[in-house]
């Protein structure tokens, strides 16, 4: 446990100096100083427009911390042959791999709690905009689904390199997002007779994330309750396929030739 909480401390200091880091934030913040010229566009709607201009920001550039940071974990410490140093002092590999994890998943929490931050006193400078509680939940099952997103991009990063890893990544992040829709046209097959082809799109549907459980922003820009939508289901949802992808990737990675 010692040796993965030192590397997940060290991959989190060199992302922190990694200038990725730092230009998403940059956007980030641009994004954000742009909602308050959009709301004095949008007369009377200034709260969903800030929300939402402001979930969507975090969610874009968390994704895009996460998706290129995250391609690149595995690939650098094997450039840079720095891997044998770590295994020579007894680490395991699935130590190794927990490891880099938890220091991108830190990294995103912190970039997230920034752009949070600025997002309060964005609304805070906003007329008719507050701070609900629905607004803080959103941000908190996003945490959810870009702890999924690490664990796609860390599998991808353990045998593949950094471009295909990132494509493969962002392919998982839109399919995610459609599965709802891919549920609903297999149930329009089964219909229509095409029982074999439903049947397949079910299991995909079944087998593959739906992403869209985290993304409540239309809730939250239309002032729904937060009792409607508070649920147990997505945060389960996202702990155990990240228990799934991490043990494939470490079993994965345990066959790599490192040499």
């Amino acid at each position: 446990m010692r040796e993965i909480a030192a590397l997940a401390l060290n991959t989190f200091r060199e992302a922190i100096r990694n200038k990725v880091f730092y230009i998403i934030f940059i956007f980030a913040l641009v994004l954000m100083a742009s909602s308050l010229v959009f709301t004095q566009l949008a007369l009377g709607e200034q709260d969903r427009v800030v929300k939402h201009l402001g979930l969507s920001a975090i969610n874009i550039f968390g994704l895009l911390l996460a998706m290129f940071v995250g391609v690149n974990l595995v690939h650098e410490e094997l450039d840079k042959r720095t891997i044998y140093l770590l295994l020579a002092t007894g680490m395991s590999r699935t130590q190794f791999i927990l490891g880099k994890f938890f220091g991108l998943f830190i990294t995103v929490i912190v970039n997230v709690l920034l752009m949070t931050l600025l997002l309060f006193i964005t609304i805070g400078f906003t007329q008719g905009a507050t701070i609900t509680p629905s607004l803080v939940y959103a941000i908190f099952l996003y945490l959810f689904e870009v702890m999924v997103i690490i664990a796609i991009a860390v599998l991808f990063s353990s045998f593949s390199t950094p471009v295909l890893s990132a494509v493969l990544t962002f392919m998982c992040w839109i399919i995610g997002h459609l599965a709802e829709d891919l549920l609903t046209f297999s149930e329009r097959l089964e219909k229509e007779g095409s029982l074999a082809l439903a049947k397949l799109l079910h299991w995909i549907y079944y087998f593959l994330p739906n992403l869209e459980l985290f993304n409540i922003k239309n809730q939250v820009a239309y002032q729904e309750s937060i009792m409607v939508f508070v649920t147990w289901k997505a945060p389960a949802m996202a702990i155990l396929y990240t228990v799934i992808l991490l043990t494939i990737t470490s079993l994965t990675f345990a066959k790599r030739d490192v040499r």
